[in-house]
């Protein structure tokens, strides 16, 4: 077939210098359209946005509405919030914090809940469906798992169930998976129980599922690519390699914790593995390429069994972790090469590049904005009524002093506190161009 010259073919060369060129055209153009924001650049926190829970008039003492934990969506636009003995909010992120700076005079705004999902029992576990765009309704939802009751996954935009994925042992019982998450195409839910991790396909809800075997409970899981890392109330962090199939290959196990292992996260690159563990003081960072041993050793508060989160950066530059104590540390990779090979003298040492007391009661919650440089903490934990002062106040009520035994002390080991802060705060840790 003859081809008019105008309308050549280009050769060889002249396609490869074009493919060249339209590529770095095209990540240039991506570079302009957005650029990841610089973080705590000026050092100081600005208070954005809060919502804050309380425990009914006529509710019982046990009965406390404390934070569990908050993670952002995918698409930045919400905050998907656990509340204890009170189910699931979905808060929404103010429009005016879309784009742009802030003034340091901005009204500080009292969110609502714009979606609650009141689920009876305790949640396990929760995350949102990583391609979530609110754009497309059909990927607004998010998955949780908790007491006597299946994996479960919730419409975003009115708080609907949408299906059920249960997972049954040898006796045909219904059991509570630990720990939920989905693979990073979202095809499938990779759920954790006590002896197995089932697999389900998010497209076909019911009692369909593959299953592996596993030697611990499956208290928190994480996938990156094809990799899913494990971590256990043994105090063990298992990793595998996934197929497309479902199948798991064991890699290998890590060992370091002194505690049952809450929570785990890779980095970004999906080089490096960030670990803690209840009532450890340390967060572990690991090369999952060398796991033998901790590649470095970072200090925070957990004085509790309770599962105190912490984030990485999109950039992969800040670690943030909360702590019983309320202060948020911050870990700059410039400023403290957390991610590098540890000074074994110095382990001890607290090196957090910044340190923000922010809540008067413990900070279990972290989550960093995928988007903008807005930072959302939680705060929350059960608190135990001192039995000694609730006795000295009836006492006191009776007009009976003398009957009091003065011999009744508090043990020292044993503290109790009514410090209860139960509040969810947006705050801005981004550059602050009119601050004085």
């Amino acid at each position: 077939m003859d081809i008019d010259a105008d309308l050549a073919l280009p050769n060889e060369s002249e396609i490869n210098q074009n493919d060249d060129t339209n590529i770095e055209t095209n990540v240039a153009t991506e570079a302009e359209l957005y650029q990841y924001p610089k973080l705590f650049s000026s050092k100081t926190l600005l208070e954005l946005c809060n919502s804050s829970w309380s425990r009914s008039y006529n509710a019982k003492n046990n009965i406390q509405p404390y934070l569990r934990g908050c993670k952002w969506s995918p698409d930045g636009t919400c905050c998907l919030t656990v509340v204890n003995n009170d189910g699931v909010h979905v808060t929404e992120l103010p429009k005016d914090l879309y784009f742009g700076s802030v003034n340091p005079e901005r009204k500080i705004d009292v969110l609502d809940s714009v979606i609650h999902v009141k689920e009876a029992g305790l949640v396990y576990d929760f995350c949102w469906y990583p391609g979530m765009n609110s754009n497309v309704p059909e990927t607004c939802c998010w998955l949780t798992t908790r007491q006597n009751a299946p994996v479960q996954m919730w419409d975003a935009f009115d708080g609907s169930l949408r299906g059920s994925y249960r997972g049954f042992n040898a006796v045909d019982e219904m059991e509570p998976a630990l720990s939920v998450t989905f693979n990073p195409e979202g095809t499938k839910i990779v759920a954790g129980y006590k002896k197995f991790l089932r697999t389900f396909d998010v497209d076909r809800p019911g009692r369909d599922f593959g299953e592996h075997k596993i030697n611990s409970p499956a208290s928190c899981l994480v996938t990156d690519r094809n990799l899913l890392a494990i971590g256990s109330w043994n105090t063990t962090i298992s990793l595998f390699n996934m197929s497309e199939s479902g199948n798991y290959k064991s890699i290998g196990k890590m060992h370091g914790h002194t505690g049952g292992v809450t929570h785990i996260k890779f980095t970004p690159d999906g080089l490096k593995l960030v670990s803690g563990a209840r009532k450890d003081h340390r967060l572990l960072v690991w090369d999952i390429r060398y796991y033998r041993r901790p590649l470095n050793i970072l200090s925070r508060v957990v004085d509790t069994n309770q599962r105190i989160y912490f984030d990485v950066s999109p950039c992969g530059k800040y670690l943030v972790t909360g702590g019983t104590d309320g202060v948020i540390k911050v870990w700059d990779i410039d400023s403290v090469n957390w991610s590098e090979s540890v000074d074994v003298t110095e382990v001890s040492k607290d090196n957090a590049t910044f340190r923000f007391p922010l809540h008067n009661d413990c900070c279990n919650s972290i989550s960093i904005h995928p988007l903008r440089p807005i930072l959302a903490t939680g705060s929350g934990q059960y608190h135990f009524n001192d039995p000694v002062s609730a006795l000295e106040d009836s006492v006191m009520d009776n007009d009976n002093v003398a009957s009091l035994d003065k011999d009744v002390s508090i043990n020292s080991d044993m503290k109790y506190s009514s410090n209860a802060e139960n509040s969810l705060v947006f705050w801005w840790i981004g550059d602050l161009p009119n601050i004085t």
